[in-house]
């Protein structure tokens, strides 16, 4: 079984739940004005945490509205200079987001451009929600089909993403149409590959996974009839022939340069196949995708736990597995089958630009205008994109939260040329 596959189960079965226990909201906004400072916004961090269910609160529901209406704003200086254009041949423009969370972003957002970029908001035709959660979707279609004034905007998609990269679930009707695709706090979710160079033959390998009950290899299953979470299951790598893995590292063979030196790596395979399908169906795109760039290593207490890290083949990039009661587990295949675990991964963004530019730089021919890619700290997305909503989450002493305790995250930026600085 391809480790994605694997990994994209046991996601699926974390965002399964009830949609209150995943994605928490502070039900109201922060007055940060009224903060003295680090530590007071330290103490309110710590009691917004305990007052909700969910077992994380992201920007966009801690910084609300501003943290999404920086992102209104790049939707509009992105959007603005491809509508001029005559290229497209285009009346308006589209919106897509993936993994919408509680719709909270689509909402803020979709507020902000109607307020503040009316003109640009008026030639929307559709926010299209693309969400692997069952019980997410159905919160996203009440908060924004039904309890905003958005709704004949909305569009919302249940979708598996792998299935979406992989190109076996339909994605974007193939247009010239300008399109902005979001992804806040999304590629630390989205299914990952291992892989590897063998030292003899200097072939590639892709990670798959083998029940430690079978004597036999399922190499490439795809079915998700066999894939039982409950069974035990060691690694074995083979030759690379997934041909998703296949197309992106022959889109970008630096992807598994000097994998003999630094050992295995993890490869955003779903998120780069999600990039491939939209510049192929929307060559006027506009990106923001904001995650992290660094997670810190799993609080692990005991040598047991240090000692069943081997269960899989370190690897750089690993991600940190965190059970409900908020407890680390050592790597994906040590932590109890029964237990619902979020798997999150880092993000290297300047390899995820460097990848981009190598998808741009096939086809030309249908882009309106020429695009810049850029790895951006978040920080300076948000001050370049969105000084005044910054200054609106400072505290009385001038200490922004938003800025300052978020240093490890950054954000892949596709613009029209002129706009990248």
């Amino acid at each position: 079984m391809l480790l994605r596959k694997y990994i994209c189960r046991r996601l699926l079965e974390y965002y399964s739940q009830p949609a209150h226990k995943v994605v928490g909201t502070t039900h109201a906004s922060v007055d940060f004005s009224s903060l003295l400072g680090q530590w007071h916004w330290k103490r309110t961090y710590k009691r917004l945490y305990k007052q909700q269910k969910g077992m994380w609160l992201t920007p966009v529901e801690l910084f609300s509205p501003y943290y999404s209406n920086v992102f209104a704003n790049f939707v509009s200086t992105s959007m603005k200079p491809m509508l001029e254009s005559q290229k497209h041949n285009s009346d308006g423009f589209q919106i897509v987001e993936l993994g919408g969370g509680r719709g909270t972003n689509a909402k803020a957002l979709l507020n902000h451009l109607q307020l503040h970029h009316n003109d640009v908001y008026d030639r929307l035709t559709e926010y299209t929600i693309f969400d692997t959660s069952p019980t997410l979707h159905e919160l996203q279609r009440q908060n924004l089909k039904i309890d905003s004034d958005h709704g004949d905007k909305i569009n919302l998609v249940n979708v598996d993403m792998m299935e979406i990269a992989e190109g076996t679930s339909p994605f974007l009707t193939h247009s010239n149409i300008p399109t902005t695709l979001i992804a806040l706090e999304l590629l630390d979710n989205l299914p990952h590959d291992k892989i590897a160079k063998c030292f003899e033959t200097d072939e590639i390998l892709q990670a798959e996974l083998i029940p430690l009950d079978d004597d036999c290899t399922t190499s490439g299953a795809s079915s998700e009839a066999i894939i039982d979470t409950s069974k035990q299951y060691h690694e074995e790598f083979l030759t690379a022939s997934d041909p998703l893995l296949q197309n992106i590292l022959s889109i970008d063979p630096s992807l598994s340069t000097r994998l003999a030196s630094s050992g295995p790596r993890w490869i955003p395979s779903v998120a780069l196949g999600v990039l491939m399908r939209l510049f192929e169906c929307r060559p006027n795109s506009a990106v923001a995708f904001a995650d992290f760039d660094w997670l810190p290593p799993p609080d692990l207490s005991t040598p047991e736990d240090q000692r069943l890290m081997l269960a899989a083949e370190p690897a750089l990039g690993d991600p940190i597995v965190t059970d409900m009661k908020g407890i680390d587990h050592p790597c994906y295949l040590t932590s109890p089958p029964d237990a619902l675990c979020d798997i999150l991964f880092p993000t290297d963004f300047a390899r995820m630009a460097s990848f981009t530019k190598s998808i741009l730089r096939r086809d030309n021919e249908r882009r309106a205008m020429p695009v810049s890619v850029a790895a951006m700290k978040q920080n300076d997305f948000l001050l370049q994109y969105g000084l005044d909503e910054v200054n609106k989450t400072k505290s009385w002493a001038g200490y922004s939260p938003l800025i300052n305790d978020f240093g490890n995250c950054s954000v892949l930026a596709v613009t029209p040329h002129h706009l990248c600085k």
